[in-house]
């Protein structure tokens, strides 16, 4: 049963309540200034609401979820049970937990419309009578800040400083060794000949030993909130140094870099080796998704209301998941074999701690636009 009281809404389950919360000062505003009928109100709530019956049937639907849930207005009838769903869909949460299989509190999900990405949460429940006899469930999913998705579902800090720990602890003791390794192989290899097999051999295990070295370096960076050595800097400057850098690997793949910036653009404070670290990690990125080549779009431009700088890679590539999207920045998560999953995590690090943004959008098979914004310092 779905009441609505005192601008909430709350459901009703057999032995609990769930509290849709934040929507009180919303749904006020919405009543103290609409003059519509109860149904346009529930049409435009800034929230997305589904109602099904016992059997699947969608039987309540408002605009806000439908577009959310790829439903068109022309179609009527849905059935959550019989229909295929994704299964990090809204249609797949309700029809989870129509079966009794889970509820979701809280639940995370990012939505890729026409222009842009936007994350909400999600609670659903079953909706029982008197009896505890099952009548359908409901849907009930609320827009949040990227700020606040990202801080929560990936619960960044929380993580990174498990891994702080884990990498404060080990990195002195696996380090040692491995310089002494690093010593000892370095002397074996000078017996041996230029082109001698055996040689090739130990040229294999020094890169391997400087691979675990980045690693090591990488999660040292990730854990810890080091303080920036923070200096004045010329944005473009740094990016025509990345651009030299990577334009070699980019021609040899067929990507032509287009420069959207100028040298006009105000000094920033930054910590320029760190942001360096970052560029050319997304620029590579955006080459390693355009196998079959295409364009780069490298951009900068100020903000003057936020009073910040932001700069946008964008790539004509393959794009990533829906699936993918919510987990980029999660430490160790990546799709391919041959990374580690550190780059971008190490690259949010470095962006948040300079006090900015990182974040990305992006459709499956038409490429993606990773955005770093930067804070201005007035001087």
């Amino acid at each position: 049963m779905l009441l609505f009281m005192t601008g909430m809404f709350i459901i009703l389950h057999h032995k609990h309540q769930i509290q849709v919360t934040q929507l009180e000062t919303k749904i006020k505003k919405y009543k103290e200034t609409s003059h519509k009928n109860d149904k346009n109100l529930f049409e435009e709530l800034p929230v997305a609401i589904i109602v099904v019956n016992e059997v699947g049937e969608i039987i309540k639907i408002n605009s806000y979820a439908r577009r959310i849930s790829g439903i068109s207005k022309e179609e009527y009838r849905i059935n959550v049970l019989q229909r295929t769903n994704a299964i990090d869909t809204p249609l797949y949460f309700l029809a989870q937990t129509l079966r009794g299989e889970e509820e979701f509190h809280e639940q995370y999900y990012n939505y890729q419309g026409e222009q842009e990405l936007s994350y909400l949460y999600v609670n659903t429940s079953k909706m029982v009578d008197c009896q505890g006899k099952t009548v359908g469930a409901i849907l009930i999913a609320c827009q949040v800040s990227e700020q606040s998705f990202l801080g929560r579902h990936l619960s960044q800090r929380g993580k990174l400083a498990l891994i702080g720990e884990l990498a404060a602890g080990t990195a002195h003791e696996i380090r040692n060794p491995l310089t002494t390794v690093k010593g000892l192989i370095q002397l074996i290899a000078q017996r041996f000949p230029q082109g001698d097999r055996a040689r090739q051999h130990f040229d294999v295990i020094m890169k391997e030993i400087e691979q675990i070295n980045s690693i090591i370096k990488e999660l040292l960076l990730l854990a810890r909130r080091t303080t920036p050595n923070l200096s004045f800097a010329s944005l473009p400057a740094v990016l025509d140094q990345v651009l030299l850098l990577i334009e070699g690997e980019a021609n040899c793949r067929g990507i032509q870099i287009i420069r959207d910036y100028n040298d006009q653009l105000p000094l920033v404070i930054i910590d320029e080796d760190q942001i360096k670290q970052v560029f050319i990690h997304l620029a590579t990125n955006a080459i390693h998704a355009m196998p079959s080549g295409g364009e780069l779009h490298i951009s900068a431009r100020t903000h003057d209301i936020s009073n910040a700088l932001e700069i946008s890679f964008a790539d004509t590539g393959i794009g990533i998941k829906k699936e993918h999207l919510a987990r980029i920045f999660q430490p160790f998560f990546t799709t391919t074999p041959e990374n580690t999953g550190l780059g971008l995590p190490v690259s949010y690090q470095i962006i948040d701690n300079h006090g900015g943004n990182l974040s990305v959008r992006s459709q499956l098979g038409k490429g993606s636009t990773f955005s770093v914004t930067l804070p201005l310092v007035n001087y």
